[in-house]
């Protein structure tokens, strides 16, 4: 009987272990009741099966020398493989980092109640677009993608503009939702209008778009009865790369973006981003009843020699019919924008960090406006945000 048990002894002594966390990518909490399987590397077979407990730990016993597949699963989270490779007699620790899937019952949304929390669990009404969605859906603009979520209108006021209604108030030039952009206000404060040309949320660079049907507003202050769209941008350290991409169509439009992101020394995250473009719009023809109405609505000067005429586009003719020349105002039917944004972040632990953002924008397009056509002449935008996020806490 003693001689029989040396065989076992010898091949205990020459096995090992697999243990390690299961953890949330996005907050570092630990997942409970996630399974754990290791699979030979060039075979389906598995070799052992484990849960993780209250902790996210697991452990899996008696694993010979040998390379392997570890296969990480969880409800709601994308599947995870890593390769491991076992010495004789080795014990390996393997932590495993789960992100939660774009299109699973986890969607994590933090528009409806300005805090982190589940889809399902959202007290109103709210679409999610992943980014996925976002780049095949949109074209020059990344709000086109919205066209797909119910209970959302898009017009289409230009070549790159879009007015978006929610909650049935769905006049083109209405004062439209209350826009974030991470958790900062995103409209234009000279001019009350939500500019999504100026605003930082390129489709390189978007993580997901919040878009809140319901009466959330309440939460973000007087005057917010249009729902909320929240833009959430790429995180550098989930998803660090460089990227690139051109596009080109008819009216000689041209777009340009790129995203730069990635981490230095594990603690500090960096990402840059920029974009540009250009267009000619579509004009206005004096032929047409209803263009000539607009252009009708223009304004005329007696004088064309005004100076207050000088760096505008306005042609003369005779408007009122006595004979003489008036100048009377255009619109510049051309579309020219870029903006450059930068975003430093210190983590200081998985649940805590201080970010630092800030950007510039410039924008030459005519624009619709509540009060009628405006045009806009590189029109500057600048905006800064240094915001601390500490677990469920932010300032």
């Amino acid at each position: 009987m003693l001689l029989g048990l040396v065989p076992l002894g010898a091949m205990a002594q020459g096995t090992g272990a697999v243990t390690g966390t299961v953890i949330d990518a996005a907050d570092g909490a630990p997942l409970v009741g996630a399974t754990v399987r290791l699979r030979a590397a060039a075979a389906p077979t598995v070799v052992r099966r484990g849960v993780t407990g209250e902790t996210g730990t697991y452990q899996l016993d008696r694993v010979r020398p040998g390379r392997y597949v570890l296969e990480v699963t969880s409800l709601g989270y994308q599947r995870r493989h890593v390769h491991v490779t076992m010495e004789v007699g080795e014990s390996r620790s393997v932590d495993v980092e789960l992100r939660r899937d774009a299109f699973g019952l986890e969607t994590i949304v933090e528009a409806p109640s300005r805090t982190r929390q589940r889809l399902l669990e959202a007290p109103a009404s709210t679409t999610v677009l992943e980014p996925a969605r976002i780049r095949r859906e949109a074209t020059t603009s990344s709000v086109e993608a919205l066209r797909a979520a119910e209970g959302v209108d898009v017009a289409q006021t230009g070549i790159d503009r879009r007015e978006v209604a929610l909650r049935g108030f769905n006049s083109a030039v209405s004062a439209g939702p209350h826009v974030r952009t991470d958790h900062r206000q995103a409209r234009a404060p000279a001019l009350g209008l939500n500019l999504y040309s100026v605003m930082p949320n390129t489709t390189l660079d978007l993580a997901r778009i919040e878009a809140v049907q319901g009466p959330a507003g309440a939460l973000y202050g007087t005057g917010v009865d249009g729902g909320v769209l929240h833009f959430v941008t790429r995180d550098p350290f989930r998803d660090p790369g460089t990227s690139f991409a051109l596009s080109g169509g008819s009216r000689r439009y041209l777009n340009a973006q790129f995203r730069q992101a990635g981490v230095l020394g594990g603690a500090v995250g960096y990402k840059f981003t920029g974009q540009w473009g250009r267009a000619d719009e579509w004009g206005l023809n004096p032929e047409n009843a209803r263009d000539a109405a607009e252009l009708g609505r223009y304004r005329v000067y007696e004088d064309p020699e005004s100076p207050a005429l000088e760096g505008r586009n306005f042609v003369a003719r005779d408007v009122d019919g006595d004979g003489s020349a008036e100048a009377q105002l255009r619109r510049e039917d051309r579309y020219r924008r870029y903006n450059v944004n930068g975003l430093l972040r210190y983590r200081f632990d998985r649940t805590t960090s201080l970010s630092l953002r800030g950007g510039y924008a410039s924008l030459t397009s005519p624009l619709q406006s509540p009060i009628g056509t405006l045009q806009a002449s590189n029109l500057g935008y600048t905006y800064g945000q240094l915001r601390l996020d500490a677990g469920d806490l932010s300032a």
